[in-house]
């Protein structure tokens, strides 16, 4: 097997000069597209000081990272969308900047779309269209907490624009009487037909249909159509595919993933759509969740049949990644989420999404009490995989060029004379808990020191663990250790009973034989 070598990351830091200078940090909600090549990643404008527009950052290797620009040409355009005057020179959104306009007294906090022509972006998603041109689907809000929003098509000549919006896709109005027309995700199904997974708290997450050759809503509703009454409420917003305080969602289709069946120690072949989000308060308690169906438009379930319903904090749908820190290691990953899956031209699955840290201390000027939730965001990829029930185990490191492939056992126990560290993720986010490692030894014999649990390895990288009367499906896979500086193995398992995953990094290190209840 071959490990990846030193990718050698850029630093994470904070202290530069301007954002020409942010590489990964202050991305927030970051989606991937390919073009000729690189790779780009768009985001919310989160950061300070950059122009508005969506944030655009490119790639060679999806590693390292520059900021190369904003996609709306939104250079003193507010005076412009202020008078009414929003036209093709900035992008064509007057109507989404209408729709959305708040006033002052609605928004203390003044994250808004204001009268003064500043509009609020939130998350996009951008893919290469029918006609040669790059679709952005954008969304805007009109202040944070509020329903008021709308959801558009543009589209440009080059991945990183300028683009212009063409048309409004779905608008939702104030009071939350219907999903929050915010975060778009456009995606293929197994027949080529394209659709729009979308929404944020409230009523939850819905797809709508859309029309390949245009981009634009394969029905031709518009928000007109739903107020006077000639469509209905589903007909205009699509099917719910999840609800309750769930956000980000992004839908991927995967053909032949192999499933195995134990009864008759065989593997089959089949198509799912994976449907992830996140859950809980995005400075507290974030998290990412993941269901799956055989059907575009759902029912989306985790491993025990629940649909994806989340009323607090806590919620239904397969926990693949919360806040944890690696034992010994200064820096946590905190409140990881809104994520884009995407497939490499080289075949490679990987997770893009923000993940905060308070690796960095906060500024005086920033109260006590604030400074955990305003811990600052960078732009983290990942890869994913499936387990042998195909169910998706994501690699707890950055992704460092790493191939997933065949893992000896001879190996596995030797690249760490079996010593490893290990997460176990619980359901409890409303605590905010940020889940910490321990040591384990994984023993020729099939037991793990430190956990009283067994495994067993099959298929060339597949997993059991049974741990805590649960047994725990996962694969190993070749990683870049950053808290180590080393390659190494990592596992990522999914609970069958719970939904809940376990990470392991290799690490040759004495374990503690305290018989203590993981």
């Amino acid at each position: 097997m071959n490990y990846p070598g030193n990718p050698r990351f850029d630093p994470l830091q904070l202290k530069m000069k301007d954002y020409l200078d942010w590489k990964e940090a202050w991305a927030h909600d970051p989606s991937l597209i390919e073009d000729n090549g690189m790779f780009y990643a768009f985001s919310t404008d989160a950061g300070r000081n950059a122009p508005k527009g969506y944030q655009i950052r490119r790639s060679a290797d999806l590693i390292h990272w520059e900021y190369v620009g904003s996609a709306f040409p939104l250079k003193n355009s507010a005076k412009a969308y202020a008078k009414g005057k929003g036209t093709e020179e900035y992008g064509n959104l007057l109507r989404a900047y209408r729709w959305c306009l708040t006033r002052k007294d609605e928004s203390p906090l003044q994250v808004c779309t204001k009268e003064n022509g500043e509009m609020s972006f939130w998350a996009p998603h951008c893919i290469k269209g029918s006609d040669g041109k790059f679709w952005l689907y954008f969304c805007l809000t009109g202040y944070f907490g509020g329903s008021r929003s709308c959801i558009g098509l543009a589209k440009a000549d080059k991945v990183t624009g300028p683009y212009s919006c063409v048309e409004l896709i779905v608008c939702s109005a104030e009071g939350w009487r219907s999903p929050n027309a915010i975060d778009p995700q456009a995606f293929f199904d197994a027949e080529g037909e394209l659709h729009l997974v979308y929404g944020s708290y409230g009523l939850g997450l819905h797809v709508l249909d859309l029309n390949k050759d245009t981009g634009l809503r394969a029905d031709g509703l518009t928000r007109e159509d739903f107020d006077a009454g000639r469509c209905s409420y589903r007909d205009y917003f699509g099917t719910q595919v999840a609800c309750g305080s769930v956000e980000g969602g992004v839908i991927h289709c995967h053909k032949d993933v192999p499933v195995y069946d134990a009864a008759t120690d065989s593997w089959t072949k089949k198509t799912y759509y994976y449907l992830m989000c996140s859950f809980g308060s995005l400075s507290s308690v974030y998290n990412m969740r993941c269901g799956r169906s055989e059907n575009v438009h759902g029912p989306y379930v985790d491993v025990n049949g629940n649909t994806l319903v989340c009323s607090t904090d806590v919620g239904s749908g397969n926990k693949l990644m919360g806040s944890f820190r690696w034992e010994n290691s200064k820096f946590d990953y905190f409140c990881p989420g809104h994520n884009d899956m995407f497939v490499t031209s080289g075949g490679i699955n990987v997770i893009s999404y923000h993940c905060r840290t308070h690796y960095f201390k906060a500024p005086r000027a920033v109260p006590r009490r604030f400074r955990k939730k305003l811990a600052p965001h960078f732009l983290f990829v990942n890869q994913y995989t499936f387990n042998a029930d195909g169910w998706i185990v994501m690699n707890p490191n950055r992704f460092g060029g790493e191939i997933v492939c065949d893992i000896p056992k001879e190996e596995f126990l030797s690249v760490s004379e079996g010593f490893y560290h290990m997460i176990r993720f619980r359901q409890d986010a409303e605590q905010d808990v940020t889940a910490v490692s321990r040591k384990v030894r994984f023993d020729l014999n099939g037991s793990i020191s430190g956990v009283d649990g067994k495994w067993r390895m099959y298929g060339g990288h597949y997993i059991d663990l049974e741990i805590g009367g649960e047994l725990y499906k996962g694969v190993v896979m070749p990683a870049w250790l950053i808290e180590e500086n080393r390659a190494g193995l990592a596992i990522s398992a999914l609970g069958t009973k719970s939904g809940m995953t376990i990470f392991c990094n290799s690490a040759v290190a004495p374990v503690v034989e305290d018989k203590q209840k993981y």
